[in-house]
């Protein structure tokens, strides 16, 4: 089948028309044997004797280039870390809170305790005598008991609210962690 392109290109290498043109002292442009074309028996150098080409060493193999995705993953890692450590020292903060409403909700009740035992007295101290002296003692108390009952509660709410709110962040954290470690 000599009309296929492959067949003509075969007829017209081996008749040597494209032999020719085929040079043996071709080396890469820029290499260290200076430059495209390199010594050869012919030509235009002057005074320089005649010497083979270079022999070819094989090209080193290029560098794995890092997949185009991986800094992307690793910026990803590294954003949801610092979410993470973010979350832990907002966390860290809130414990801090924490504690110093712990010491007041222990006072708190303290107080509450002592209110109630006061505004019980009063009140019996009213139920007994009922001077007006004593009655608006007793009306005292009680009042002062309610303030400190509910601030005591106020104070328990709020300690459960931080350590809801602590408990979420640490988990967020968790999460984060885990997205990371997934990528």
């Amino acid at each position: 089948m000599p009309d296929t392109w492959s067949a003509r290109w075969m007829a017209s290498w081996a008749s040597g028309a494209q032999a020719e043109r085929f040079n043996l002292t071709h080396v890469p442009a820029g290499s260290a044997t200076g430059g495209q074309f390199g010594t050869s028996g012919g030509g235009a150098s002057k005074g320089k004797p005649a010497g083979k080409a270079p022999a070819k060493t094989p090209p080193k193999a290029p560098a794995k280039a890092a997949h185009p995705a991986t800094a992307a993953i690793k910026a990803r890692q590294a954003h949801l870390r610092a979410r993470a450590a973010a979350d832990r020292a907002q966390a860290k903060k809130l414990e801090t809170q924490l504690h110093t409403l712990e010491a007041q909700q222990a006072h708190a009740h303290a107080a509450a305790v002592k209110a109630a035992a006061t505004a019980k007295a009063a009140h019996h101290a009213a139920v007994a005598k009922p001077v007006s002296a004593k009655v608006a003692a007793a009306r005292k108390a009680a009042a002062a008991h309610r303030k400190a009952h509910h601030h005591h509660a106020t104070v328990k709410a709020r300690i459960a609210g931080l350590k809801h709110q602590i408990s979420t962040l640490l988990g967020q954290a968790r999460q984060l962690d885990a997205q990371a470690a997934a990528l």
